[in-house]
């Protein structure tokens, strides 16, 4: 845990007077370290688990705001999906930042800390959901190609660490809605669900032994599983043939169940629907209550009736009643936001109103009784024993439909006048610290500074080669302890015919690339990608007068050197004969519209030369053996290859050819 949120939750300790809860169950039922009953009244609120990597509803209004209408409206508890980058401190978006001004220049780790700060001041529980393990798509299985079975207990663990004092941290939900894939009790460790959050179980005990470990169910089994239609995290069957092997008094069996506006599942065409449904729930959910098991619905929800199918309310009603007969009261309903495509949420599209019908729904849930009583704050009664009751009497209350009487906790002192130093700077409040502009601000943390133009080492991947060209990916790492704004330097011969996700210039070979507005900037021990197609220069051969080699095995180089050669654009070395050289053409066959010939090159002179010949011919060469020629109408000329290049004094080489007269 890092010093200042340590320093930040143990001065709420002290502050409020309350101490880390020890939650435990047992036959059904939830209770706190002083053994009081609690009961779960939660709703989900999204956003963190996605690329935003905060509460959705920012842009919209004030989050403090929505903690205190959910408060009001009777919901004691909250379940916040998140995902690894948020844990990590990414980037946020969608905030209004004149509606949120205490969220201005934080990361996602740091307003995740004051979401739930707030949440447990205001007495709500905390349900945490490891929900995306890459931030964009729920897996089928708890791991990926890019995320393992360690990453993901090790963010279990951080999550445990880090809230384990928040008096109402209840518990972290293992995985979402284990699917596809996922078994249970099969033996494949691959695969079985069971085995991998018995580990993950017994790593968050280890390190936080008070918070309750929520496990949801899979999705198809092969064996000790029914055949109706389950949902996603939904199937806790073979749990009759394959028992957890978690702490009982620790477990929550937290399965989802939605309704015809998520998926039309083949039994909500029944011609007795809704009738038929309480045997399916009690095949799926109910039997695990019979044997003693605490459960707690981790989603439910749908439109009810405010779009989406007419069947959805026949089915949340349905529902309703079969829990309030089941005494299963622990749910989180799916969602608090109104931007879910297939649910809706509690609030309507304008992030303000409500739509109380599903209040009411929950509500009577939530009463056990399956009737609606008096909200709260209207009742008459002191219900949260602090000598006062109902609005506007009791400070508890906004108003009179409240159904939550519960007074606020104190807020703590204000960040730059508590003594603490919040921010790991080594400087305690104003006005040492300069990030306190007074001692009423709330907030010890320094600006941030810009960040700093750096040149980064890169790392080019070829990705496509087709001989004449290819494409590239380039890495760029910031490994750097600063956020910067990177450039990088990298070398492609050749034209760039295309580059995505950064611009660039080029000199000669060397390139010079940056990120765009939405990758530019890295955090420490983050990276961008960019890339390119790019054609590879045409390598045009140079003469053999200016390509660094004997050709013609004389000891002399090029020119000037090579008396062989006339000029450096010369594409000969050859020297000519010293001595005197002849050729005679001997033919050897014909057939009329052709022959074939064999020459004898005979040196007369005194000396070896390298031999060179020019004889007039019939017809067109068809093929040359034992020397290079070029043909220029009649005339052939021919000098020796490797082997034969060169012919002594007095010696006779030969070489012969074909044509077509």
């Amino acid at each position: 845990m890092k010093t200042w949120l340590r320093n930040v939750l143990l001065a709420g300790l002290v502050i409020n007077g309350n101490t880390a809860q020890a939650y435990s169950t047992d036959n059904g039922a939830i209770y706190d370290g002083s053994g009081q009953s609690v009961q779960l009244r939660g709703v989900n609120w999204f956003g963190f688990e996605v690329q935003d990597h905060v509460a959705h509803g920012l842009w919209s209004r004030n989050w403090k705001d929505m903690i205190l209408q959910m408060k009001s409206l009777g919901f004691n508890a909250v379940r916040i999906p998140v995902c690894p980058a948020t844990l990590h401190g990414a980037s946020v978006t969608g905030i209004d930042y004149a509606q949120n001004p205490d969220l201005a220049n934080k990361n996602s780790l740091q307003i995740l800390d004051l979401v739930l700060t707030e949440f447990d001041r205001q007495g709500m529980y905390i349900l945490l959901d490891h929900h995306r393990p890459d931030c964009n798509a729920i897996s089928e299985l708890w791991y990926t190609g890019s995320y393992s079975t360690q990453n993901w207990i090790d963010d279990l663990v951080l999550m445990a660490n880090r809230y384990k004092l928040l008096p109402h941290m209840i518990g972290i939900d293992l995985k979402n809605e284990p699917h596809g894939a996922a078994t249970w009790g099969t033996g494949n460790v691959a695969t079985d669900w069971n085995t991998a959050a018995e580990s993950a179980a017994a790593a968050i005990n280890k390190a936080a032994p008070d918070l309750l470990l929520f496990v949801e169910g899979i999705e198809n089994n092969p064996s000790c599983s029914g055949s109706i239609n389950h949902w996603w995290g939904g199937n806790l069957e073979a749990l009759n043939c394959t028992p957890l092997a978690i702490p009982s008094n620790r477990l929550v069996l937290a399965p989802h169940v939605y309704g015809p506006d998520v998926y039309n599942q083949p039994y909500f065409s029944d011609p007795n629907f809704p009738n038929n449904m309480p045997a399916i729930w009690e095949a799926h959910i109910g039997q695990f209550m019979n044997k003693g098991y605490t459960i707690a619905i981790g989603e439910t929800g749908g439109r009810y009736g405010h779009g989406g199918s007419a069947k959805d309310k026949v089915f949340q009603d349905a529902l309703v009643n079969y829990l309030i007969n089941k005494k299963i009261a622990h749910l989180f309903y799916w969602s608090w936001n109104p931007n879910s495509g297939d649910t809706g949420g509690i609030l309507q599209d304008d992030w303000r109103s409500i739509w109380q019908d599903k209040v009411d729904l929950l509500t009577r849930l939530w009463n056990g009784t399956g009737t609606l009583e008096p909200a709260a704050c209207s009742d008459g009664l002191d219900n949260d024993k602090d000598g006062l009751a109902d609005f506007p009497a009791d400070k508890g209350c906004t108003s009179a439909t409240d159904r939550d009487e519960t007074d606020p906790l104190p807020p703590p002192s204000a960040a730059c006048a508590d003594g603490l130093d919040n921010d790991s700077d080594g400087l305690i409040d104003y006005p040492k610290d300069s990030g306190c502009t007074s001692a009423t601000d709330n907030d010890e943390y320094n600006a941030p500074l810009p960040p700093t133009k750096t040149q980064l080492p890169a790392t080019v991947s070829i990705t496509a080669d087709w001989v004449t060209g290819y494409c590239a990916d380039v890495n760029v790492t910031n490994n750097t302890v600063n956020k910067v704004e990177w450039t990088t330097l990298f070398k492609v011969p050749g034209i760039i015919k295309s580059f995505w996700s950064g611009i660039y210039t080029k000199t000669g070979d060397d390139v010079k690339a940056s990120g765009l507005d939405w990758n530019k900037i890295l955090n420490p021990g983050a990276y961008a990608s960019v890339g390119f197609c790019a054609d590879r220069p045409v390598v045009t051969p140079k003469n053999a007068c200016e390509d660094g080699k004997d050709n013609d095995a004389d000891g002399l180089i090029d020119y000037p050197k090579d008396p062989g050669c006339s000029s450096a654009t010369d594409n000969d070395e050859t020297n000519s004969a010293s001595g005197s050289v002849t050729a005679t053409l001997n033919t050897t066959s014909d057939w009329g519209t052709g022959y074939c010939a064999n020459v004898d090159v005979k040196n007369t002179g005194a000396t070896t030369v390298q031999w060179q010949i020019s004889l007039t011919i019939q017809g067109k060469v068809s093929n040359v053996w034992n020397a290079i020629y070029t043909q220029s109408g009649n005339t052939l000329t021919a000098k020796g290859v490797s082997w034969n290049s060169s012919v002594s004094a007095n010696g006779t080489v030969q070489f012969g050819f074909c044509a077509n007269r």
